[in-house]
């Protein structure tokens, strides 16, 4: 009879089978980053890189076993003694509670934990020189090892430590849209390494506060807009659904004489039946986001200019809509273009940290983006014009533009960051919103004009 370890990880003591481990084997294979890191453990006198994958079976999977070692495993004593002290500990189950069947969280609280395991050893390693566990032996023959594993304050300081991490890197991806449940090797380390920056980065940190506060109001906005556009009649057709069927129809059930001829209409789909359509499922098309860097944007306004791009950005990946940023001052100087299908963080860090200075231009930055909508890529797309700037359009160029716009049937919607409109571009626009200190109101308003396109 085949004993139950042999149909598991054998090097294991959580209980698993091997496929449990493939995507967490996979990401550290394709990780050049975690592959040097996971050397590192192979120098380290502690089986840590069979540990590591015990702790992420037990942070991953829903119910957790520890399968005691038998005599013949005599190397992982030790191992379980080291794994079961850490699975005991409240904190790793409030831990455990943000990973359950989640691969990224999973993987990340791997990471974090084994990061703390390894500097808090090494630190205890400098103190006691002869901490060093004997793996050959199911006896725990070195006192000082004996000592480190009943040092109940080792553990809990590393997985305490782990989870204040876990939780900072985890509110970042999250406040910045990139908690998207793809993992792949790519998009986890793009996701750990924008994520990092982005923590470090005063700037970002405060465009990212503003930025929840505007999605915040975008998703009362999207929800009171649904609520109210929800499902309406635009015609009436012959059909054979009961609950689209017209009042008038229905009352030939209630005659005798009449209720026969119901039932032939109805075999024959030829009852009279209102049609809906939803009117929140107009077509929408792309988004050109036109964001001025020009040096009288720095500080607030950027701030405030990047929170606006970033919450559309964010609506452009719930609806499925390409959008691409168009970052400008005296001319255009980068151009961002944003799948539909797939989040990308070295691209959303690009747009939020991009900054150029100088003077500013509106006719470049308009100029590009009707370039764009002439492509096939970009033909329905909508223009969101963010500046804070004075800047001349000439005549000719409002009379071209105005023509295009009116032939391709678009929007424009400037939405201006200083204290008072651009009546500039009032001849070329179709409404521009002010946003002069960000009130409550004014991010409420310029949702709802914005949620609009």
């Amino acid at each position: 009879m085949t004993s139950l370890r042999s149909t598991q990880n054998v090097e294991q003591c959580v209980q698993s089978i091997p496929l449990d481990l493939d995507i967490y084997s996979n990401i550290i294979s394709d990780s050049e980053r975690l592959k040097s890191k996971w050397e590192v453990y192979d120098h380290i006198d502690l089986r840590f890189r069979y540990i590591v994958a015990d702790l992420y079976l037990a942070l991953f999977k829903e119910e957790v076993q520890l399968d005691a070692p038998q005599l013949q495993d005599s190397h992982l004593v030790l191992q379980y003694s080291f794994v079961k002290k850490i699975l005991d500990l409240d904190v790793f189950q409030a831990l455990k509670n943000a990973c359950t069947l989640s691969y990224f969280n999973a993987i990340l609280g791997t990471e974090l934990i084994a990061d703390e395991l390894i500097r808090q050893y090494k630190a205890l390693g400098k103190r006691h020189k002869e901490l060093k566990p004997n793996w050959a032996s199911n006896t725990l023959n070195n006192q000082a090892f004996v000592d480190f594993l009943s040092d109940q304050h080792y553990f809990y300081n590393c997985i305490k430590e782990a989870q204040a991490e876990f939780n900072r890197m985890t509110y970042t991806i999250k406040a910045w849209g990139l908690d998207d449940g793809t993992l792949t090797p790519t998009s986890y380390e793009d996701k750990i390494a924008v994520s990092l920056k982005l923590r470090t980065n005063k700037k970002v940190q405060e465009i990212a506060e503003m930025t929840g506060r505007f999605k915040a109001s975008a998703s009362t906005a999207q929800k009171r807009r649904t609520k109210e556009e929800g499902i309406e009649i635009y015609n009436v057709h012959l059909g054979s659904e009961l609950h689209k069927t017209l009042p008038s129809e229905r009352m030939m059930l209630a005659n005798k004489g009449t209720k026969r001829n119901f039932f032939k209409k109805l075999s024959q789909r030829e009852l009279l039946s209102y049609k809906y359509k939803n009117s929140r499922m107009r077509s929408k098309g792309p988004i050109i986001c036109c964001i001025d860097t020009s040096a009288s944007m720095a500080g607030e306004r950027e701030t405030w200019s990047k929170a606006v791009a970033l919450t559309l950005l964010e609506l452009a990946y719930q609806q499925k809509r390409r959008f691409v940023a168009v970052l400008y001052s005296n001319k255009v100087y980068h151009i961002i273009e944003f799948s539909k299908k797939r989040r990308e963080p070295n691209k959303i860090y690009d747009l939020a940290t991009f900054f150029y200075g100088s003077g500013t231009n509106f006719i470049e930055p308009l100029r590009e983006s009707l370039n764009l909508i002439r492509t096939a890529k970009y033909k329905y797309a909508d223009i969101i014009f963010i500046t804070d700037g004075r800047a001349s359009i000439d005549d000719d160029f409002i009379h071209t533009f105005n023509q295009i716009k009116e032939k391709k049937e678009f929007r424009m919607i400037t939405v201006n960051v200083a204290d008072q409109l651009e009546e500039g571009l009032n001849k070329v626009n179709d409404v521009q919103i002010l946003l002069k200190s960000f009130t409550t109101d004014e991010i409420e308003e310029a949702n709802e004009t914005l949620f609009s396109i």
